[in-house]
């Protein structure tokens, strides 16, 4: 089992914050968001973690090492410009046949998640809440009659029902499906396709919909931007789960 954590990019809309560092390097109350991401992943549940940089890549990976994580490597997208998929395609060509957890460095959870967040690994789950307003920047997910599973996931939906919240379960006996909905994923959108194509390529492929885990409920944070940030340090003062 591998976390795969998507760093690579420049960060651009956090302006001045971002101009000499990678996003995962910004703080958040002092604590960079790499090493919020590594508070919330339990290293020993993991056989690896991979976190693939890019934009100011040296920065990154000495601080990685320097805190001497058991089984992280890092590794370096040179394409990191393109969308984000480049990034997860760099880390796939890493191994083969094994079950993977894809997240942004982004985003901050609460540890207590993980521990739910687990239970749910099966075939392909997509982690999703259905408690945020969400906004026109939001993945948003419309769910198939069942109620269980994706039938779209775009930013532009008019009609749906839950948000995605960043983070993909992709079980081994999968690997294949994935890895060739990625490929179509590129394809399709070139360089601007995105890790969430591909959970809608699957999407369209009936018999194999991608699952949700609902994750409502613990509150999270992404740092896209400069309001983002005040409200993630503001709100990691107040959430109680991030106190347990």
């Amino acid at each position: 089992m591998r976390a795969v954590i998507l760093a690579a990019g420049t960060g651009s809309r956090l302006g001045e914050i971002t101009k000499a560092r990678t996003k995962g390097m910004v703080p958040v109350n002092e604590r960079k968001l790499i090493d919020h991401l590594f508070d919330f992943l339990d290293a020993q549940f993991f056989d690896e973690m991979l976190v693939i940089g890019g934009f100011c890549f040296e920065d990154l990976r000495d601080h990685i090492l320097k805190r001497g994580i058991r089984g992280v490597r890092v590794i370096q997208n040179k394409e990191y410009l393109k969308g984000n998929i480049f990034t997860l395609l760099t880390a796939l060509r890493e191994f083969d046949n094994d079950s993977f957890l894809v997240t942004n460095v982004d985003h901050i959870y609460p540890r207590v998640m993980f521990e739910k967040m687990k239970q749910s690994f099966k075939a392909i789950t997509a982690m999703c809440d259905f408690d945020r307003n969400l906004t026109s920047d939001d993945m948003k997910v419309k769910l198939a009659e069942d109620g269980k599973s994706i039938s779209k996931i775009s930013k532009g939906l008019e009609y749906f029902d839950c948000g995605y919240i960043g983070m993909t379960y992709v079980d081994s006996s999968m690997n294949g499906l994935y890895r060739d909905a990625a490929g179509e994923a590129v394809s399709r959108f070139g360089e601007k396709a995105v890790v969430e194509n591909i959970l809608q390529i699957i999407a369209e492929d009936r018999p194999h919909l991608p699952l949700i885990c609902d994750l409502s409920g613990f509150g999270w944070y992404e740092v896209d931007d400069a309001v983002d940030l005040r409200k993630a340090e503001e709100g990691l003062k107040s959430n109680e789960n991030f106190k347990i």
